[in-house]
């Protein structure tokens, strides 16, 4: 063998360790260059499992083709045959002769199948211990020469490396991957607190701005409703405000969304005899919803509230119902009556949601009002409430453009669904 030929292969492999990203290239191209080299007929790296019990091969040069389909699922424990015994005892092994070896009876079959008599076989190690080993097959007995011997060994010493390079290369990537998450998520959980902030600014706003319309001294309510709509407000705002808390959790179960729906109607019903409540029963059978049947039904109640509020400006009705979307339930509320919502000024951040105000007029009350009672139940901070609700149960509340042509409002609550069916 040239002298000349080993230190190329050497030098080439080294310049491959220093180029290649997966030490698989590198073992590769190794096993392609060194096996002539040390006329061998095949060989074979195989990689140390995590539990460091087994051995699998992710290398071949020349592996007989006849079984070179199965390559895939040989495994060797640790211990076990010339490759077993170089990881375990972390040193050089060489089989002269193999079928001649009556210690290694239980590999004479597998020689035979495969075709080879003499191994050599070196461990990859690092200071951290071993990684696996690269194993060189014979056809005839073979003795190596000290020259073979220290090519096996070097060439497993930049096998090694490469594996060992590349676990760490993975480890870092890892690291910076976890680290980029950690960063993302900070800064999303920042966000998340810069809108709640900017959300629970505007709501105090709310209860500020209708606390002082509630004590001027020109609002027509006897001092006695004042009060009530005070104590009405409070409730609402305490209400926001644990809403918005990030400790605010839900009770969760399955929840028949007509029965939640048909439980607010009745609320509404009995609170504004005076203002139809309608409840058009959904032509579909609806799946259940995965969600806190207080918060959900508190939601629809606030969500028709609001539609009360508009229709009995106007002596008018509420119309609600559910539809069925791909993935979604949408829960609509429509009142033909006056608008109750101020239109949104647009937000500093297009992607962040506008905040939602009811007009001053929605909640005014008149002498000789009939409607004023039921407008009693209704506070400003309701809106924000059911916003911030419906959000905490993965929906959304939006307020859809007016109808013109039948003076109608609509407000539209749409949550995620993913149950089956409900079968009545």
């Amino acid at each position: 063998m040239s002298e000349a030929r080993e230190l190329l292969a050497v030098r080439e492999i080294a310049h491959a360790f220093l180029l290649a990203d997966h030490p698989g290239d590198v073992q590769q191209f190794a096993l392609n260059r060194v096996t002539p080299l040390l006329g061998a007929t095949f060989s074979l790296v195989m990689q140390l499992s995590d539990d460091g019990e087994l051995l699998r091969p992710v290398a071949q040069h020349e592996w007989p083709a006849t079984y070179r389909q199965w390559i895939g699922a040989l495994r060797v424990r640790v211990g076990d045959g010339p490759s077993g015994v170089a990881v375990a005892e972390r040193r050089l092994v060489e089989v002269v002769d193999l079928l001649a070896d009556p210690e290694l009876a239980p590999w004479h079959d597998v020689a035979r199948e495969l075709g080879f008599r003499s191994i050599l076989a070196a461990p990859l190690e690092t200071a951290d211990g071993p990684l696996g080993v690269v194993a060189f097959y014979y056809a005839d007995a073979t003795h190596v020469t000290d020259e073979q011997r220290a090519l096996v060994r070097l060439v497993a010493d930049q096998l090694a490396a490469a594996t060992d390079k590349s676990r760490r290369a993975d480890a870092l990537r890892r690291a910076n991957a976890a680290l980029a998450e950690a960063n993302a998520e900070l800064e999303q959980r920042a966000r998340q607190w810069q809108d709640a902030q900017r959300a629970r600014d505007a709501s105090e706003s709310v209860v500020v701005d209708a606390l002082l319309a509630l004590t001027d001294a020109a609002d027509a309510r006897p001092p006695a409703v004042r009060l009530q709509a005070v104590h009405q407000l409070a409730r609402a705002a305490r209400e926001y405000g644990e809403a918005t808390q990030p400790a605010f959790a839900l009770t969760l179960a399955d929840v028949d969304p007509r029965d939640a729906l048909q439980r607010a109607a009745a609320t509404w019903r009995a609170r504004a005899p005076m203002v139809p409540v309608q409840v058009d029963e959904p032509t579909v059978l609806l799946p259940t919803m995965r969600t806190d049947p207080v918060s959900l039904e508190r939601t629809l109640e606030l969500a028709i509230g609001l539609g009360v509020a508009g229709a009995s400006l106007d002596g008018g009705q509420v119309r609600t119902g559910i539809r069925l979307g791909r993935g979604f339930l949408a829960v609509q509320v429509a009142w033909d009556g006056r608008p109750v919502f101020e239109e949104p000024a647009a937000a500093p951040d297009p992607s962040r949601a506008a905040i939602l105000r009811l007009r001053a007029d929605a909640l005014r009350w008149e002498a000789n009002d009939v409607y004023a009672d039921a407008r009693r139940w209704i506070t400003a901070v309701d809106l924000p409430l059911a916003r911030a609700l419906a959000s905490r149960q993965g929906g959304e509340l939006r307020v859809e453009p007016v109808d013109t042509a039948e003076a109608t409002r609509d407000l539209l609550l749409v949550f995620p669904v993913v149950a089956e069916p409900h079968q009545p």
